[in-house]
């Protein structure tokens, strides 16, 4: 089984962190990958990861269903739409017919991909609407609506915990979530008709959807509204169902029963 990971990734610049850098030459940058933890839960498993940075994808992301169709689920976290929808602008002299990234991803999930977006400040909506997956064709593919044009992260320091709703299903199978770790914020989403509500987030005063699938064509998606990485995930990332959980996922959205 393969996977494409876009996103998740900062670009270190001597103590400060930048995400996302466009147009910029620095020497002696380095990166770091914040979902490594997930990449190595995977690979453990005998699943291929390719991950590519945001910056990487601006130029190396797959350009067509075809060249989707190498993988058998596309992850998409903290990775903001325009990284995909801009190309081939960051790309001077591509030559035409040029292709729409965003179309093929939704329509590599409908022929029969998985696709699942994971939460984060620029995922969804994100941070002052920068995510903007809002009416965009990777939201008709997801489960979920995204609220258009503003920040909707939901910060919980405090901590807030997780609900199943279906506890039949195959992602959240044998993890004994009423143990599970407290999240430190998420992105709100709505769910959309047909989809399935498989997980809540929050506490007596806020809650929201967790984790939303739903089949689309004939592929899967899912939607995780928190993060996979800290900081909203500072206590999941640990957890020793950490892995088995992320595993579970991928092999559902690439049509395991």
């Amino acid at each position: 089984m393969k996977v494409l990971y876009i996103g998740d990734a900062c670009t270190k610049i001597g103590p400060i962190f930048m995400a996302s850098p466009f147009n910029m030459e620095v020497k002696g940058m380095s990166h770091h990958i914040w979902g490594q933890s997930l990449i190595d839960a995977l690979t453990n498993d005998g699943i291929e990861v390719t991950h590519m940075t945001n910056e990487q994808g601006i130029s190396d992301f797959p350009r067509t269903v075809e060249g989707l169709n190498e993988y058998d689920v596309l992850i998409i976290s903290d990775c903001e739409s325009e990284v995909l929808s801009l190309y081939p602008f960051w790309i001077p002299g591509t030559p035409v017919p040029r292709t729409n990234r965003m179309r093929a991803i939704r329509d590599y999930t409908k022929n029969g991909g998985g696709l699942i977006m994971i939460g984060g400040w620029t995922s969804f909506s994100g941070r002052y609407g920068m995510g903007a997956y809002y009416d965009t064709p990777v939201e008709e593919a997801l489960p979920v609506t995204c609220l258009k044009g503003i920040d909707d992260r939901v910060e919980t320091p405090e901590g807030v915990n997780v609900t199943i709703k279906d506890k039949n299903h195959p992602i959240i199978a044998d993890i004994p979530w009423e143990n599970a770790p407290v999240f430190e914020g998420f992105n709100k989403i709505i769910p959309k008709e047909n989809s399935n509500v498989i997980a809540m987030i929050g506490d007596e005063e806020i809650e929201y959807p967790l984790l939303v699938t739903w089949e689309y064509g004939k592929g899967r998606a899912a939607a995780f509204a928190s993060d996979c990485s800290p900081h909203w995930a500072e206590y999941f990332q640990p957890w020793e169902y950490y892995g088995k959980f992320w595993v579970q996922t991928v092999r559902w959205l690439a049509g395991e029963k």
